[in-house]
């Protein structure tokens, strides 16, 4: 009599279910713990680039993401204000005005503007948060043509060193600028997070590199820049709005006590335009180097720094000036 064997058999079949579970409470893990999954999507434009993708809500790593019908991470509103005394701010910026997935929605500092004003001002007050990581003066500019200033009494600018040479190069959006949800979030984990910690030359096993590699700034990249710029400040005054420039010195700056290429012509090009220039390293050396969670991005206390130095700035503003 022929016995059949079943110990190798069983022993594969029980090897496959635990890794089947393995992944399921991997998954449950990315989803659940790690906020995986779930990413703010963005969407290619043919004139500003790329912006979020509008009419979002999201919850990411613990924090409450929402994007409003204008792409802004803001609550949503209408184009033109539903009365006469209402009041309002748009605040334009990169990936450190829009805070990134690490901030939460009611953490960021135009949030915590507008509640600020409404506490000055008995009238209906809101704050635009007009922004996207890596965004320069040509998005900036491309937009406000696009959308106009929503009605603005203030524009705030708040601008870096480096944004004087960034430039629109409208590549294909890579992994950090996701344009679909991912079917899984482990998926999300590797393709997206795990290629940050592992050496250059396996970076792309898991990721693929970029269309083109970052190229270095020229100073026709600069000119081009700094143009836009002006062009922008110059349609944001139009209309007698009040336009203020906030420059954010990133963690190098803030603890070396000097600037990058760029700070300076930014200046001299607000400057010619007679327009205010806040210098965001006299508020931050109050508070210290923990208003930064890396060398570019404000922690939870940097944005409620940054919300500071927005409401003393915007006060002139109001109607009868500061109360």
């Amino acid at each position: 009599m022929t016995h059949r064997r079943h110990g190798p058999t069983r022993s594969a079949l029980w090897s496959a279910l635990a890794v089947v579970a393995l992944l399921l409470v991997a998954e449950g893990v990315s989803r659940a713990w790690l906020g995986l999954g779930t990413p703010p999507l963005y969407e290619p434009d043919a004139g500003f680039e790329y912006r979020l993708r509008p009419d979002q809500d999201v919850h990411r790593f613990g924090n409450h993401v929402m994007v409003n019908r204008w792409g802004m991470r803001s609550p949503d509103f209408e184009n033109t204000k539903g009365s006469a005394d209402e009041f309002r701010v748009m605040v334009f910026g990169d990936s450190v005005v829009n805070g990134g997935s690490q901030i939460d929605q009611s953490n960021l500092s135009t949030s915590l503007l507008q509640t600020a004003l409404q506490r000055h001002m008995n009238r209906p007050v809101t704050v635009g948060n007009i922004s996207a990581g890596s965004w320069g003066p040509g998005n900036w500019l491309a937009y406000a043509q696009r959308f106009g200033f929503f009605g603005a009494d203030v524009v705030v600018l708040v601008v870096g060193s480096g944004d004087h040479a960034d430039n629109p190069s409208f590549a294909p959006l890579d992994a950090d600028h996701p344009t679909q949800t991912p079917t899984l979030a482990l998926q999300e984990a590797i393709e997206r997070y795990l290629p940050r910690y592992l050496p250059e030359p396996l970076r792309g096993l898991v990721r693929a590199p970029s269309a083109d590699p970052v190229p270095q700034t020229s100073k026709m990249d600069g000119a081009r820049g700094l143009a836009d710029l002006k062009r922008f400040l110059q349609l944001a005054q139009s209309e007698g709005r009040n336009v203020v420039v906030m420059h954010h010195p990133d963690r190098e700056e803030f603890l070396g006590g000097g600037y990058l290429d760029g700070h300076q012509q930014i200046h001299d090009s607000v400057e010619e335009l007679s327009l205010p220039f806040v210098e965001l390293r006299t508020p931050y050396l109050a508070v210290g180097p923990s208003i930064y969670r890396d060398n570019v991005h404000h922690s939870a206390q940097g944005q409620r720094t940054m919300a500071d130095a927005m409401l003393l700035a915007v006060l002139p503003a109001l109607p009868g000036g500061p109360q």
